[in-house]
C-alpha cells in the first residue's frame, strides 16, 4: 500500500488541469459519439487505421493518459440526486439543458424542414447513427 507521503509527492508532479482541457475533453468525447470505434475510447489512439477515422487523430489534440486523467476528475452530477430514479440522463442534464438554451438563441428552425436531404447514404458498421436510406435519389 502506498504511504501517503508517497501520494502526495506523485500527484505534485502531475500538472493542474487547465479550462481548455475540460473543453477538448469534451470535444473529444463528442466527435467519439460522431464516429465511434466499438473497441473503446482508446482505440482513437491506435496507429491503425479503424473505421472511418484515420489513424492517431485524436492524438493531435491530446494525449491519452491526460484525457483519461482530467475524465477522472469530471464530475458533472450528484450521485445521490433523487433525480437518478426517474431520469435517465441525469448525469448529463445540466449540460444538456445549457446545449438547448445556447443552440435555441442561435438557431430559429424554419416553417419546414426536410430531412431526406440530410439523410447519409451509408451502410456504415462503424457508425450505428448512420442510416442507410434506398429511397434517397443521390446514392
Amino acid at each position: 500500500m502506498e504511504k501517503l507521503a508517497e501520494i502526495r509527492r506523485r500527484l505534485s508532479n502531475v500538472r493542474d488541469i487547465e479550462p481548455w482541457e475540460v473543453l477538448r475533453v469534451v470535444a473529444l468525447l463528442i466527435a467519439r459519439m460522431l464516429v465511434p470505434i466499438r473497441k473503446g475510447i482508446a482505440a482513437h489512439w491506435s496507429t491503425a487505421k479503424l473505421g472511418a477515422m484515420p489513424s492517431n487523430r485524436f492524438g493531435l489534440y491530446m494525449p491519452k493518459n491526460r484525457l483519461f486523467y482530467t475524465m477522472g476528475y469530471m464530475q458533472l452530477s450528484n450521485n445521490k440526486s433523487p433525480e437518478a430514479h426517474r431520469d435517465h440522463a441525469w448525469k448529463i442534464r445540466p449540460v444538456v439543458d445549457v446545449l438547448q438554451r445556447t443552440f435555441a438563441r442561435g438557431y430559429k428552425p424554419p416553417p419546414v424542414i426536410s430531412f431526406d436531404e440530410a439523410t447519409l447514404p451509408s451502410t456504415s458498421r462503424f457508425n450505428p447513427m448512420r442510416v442507410f436510406n434506398k429511397d434517397k435519389p443521390h446514392k
